[in-house]
């Protein structure tokens, strides 16, 4: 198995989670559904948009980024989601694999807070076959950002 940074940061920081290796890369909230028997708001989806600075969404899969809400917390005037080679640049992850644990520290990272609400989560780790699965009480110690 590939040595992951999300991995890597979870460990230093004493978080319980779940390494969860798959068949074949997911590419799709649907993909982890199927491929994991959970249903879609348990499957996170970590979002990159570009403002001033870039800004990381991690929200469950069954909403939508809301681009006038993240304006509004962040103070950013233009915002967009970032392209393919952009996330890639950025985070060291490709899109559908981006985790919010193991990338820079600079970024901004805000989270919907619905997330309180869902006990266990499945999320990107960086790799397209490998998932991270962990209790909503770990993912808040680990995520460094805030809620809205």
């Amino acid at each position: 198995m590939k040595n992951l940074n999300s991995e890597k940061e979870l460990k230093s920081n004493e978080i319980n989670f779940e390494l969860i290796t798959l068949t074949k890369p997911v590419h799709s909230v649907y993909d982890v559904q199927i491929a994991c028997n959970c249903t879609a708001s348990e499957v996170i989806k970590t979002l990159v948009f570009i403002g001033s600075h870039p800004i990381l969404v991690v929200l469950p899969g069954d909403k939508m980024a809301d681009i006038n809400k993240i304006k509004n917390f962040t103070g950013e005037k233009e915002l967009r989601m970032a392209k393919p080679a952009e996330v890639l640049e950025l985070t060291g992850y490709g899109v559908g694999a981006v985790s919010p644990f193991g990338i820079n520290s600079n970024f901004k990272q805000i989270a919907d807070k619905s997330i309180f609400d869902i006990p266990f989560l499945f999320l990107g780790s960086g790799e397209s076959n490998i998932l991270i699965k962990m209790s909503k009480d770990e993912f808040l110690k680990a995520f460094r950002g805030d809620f809205i």
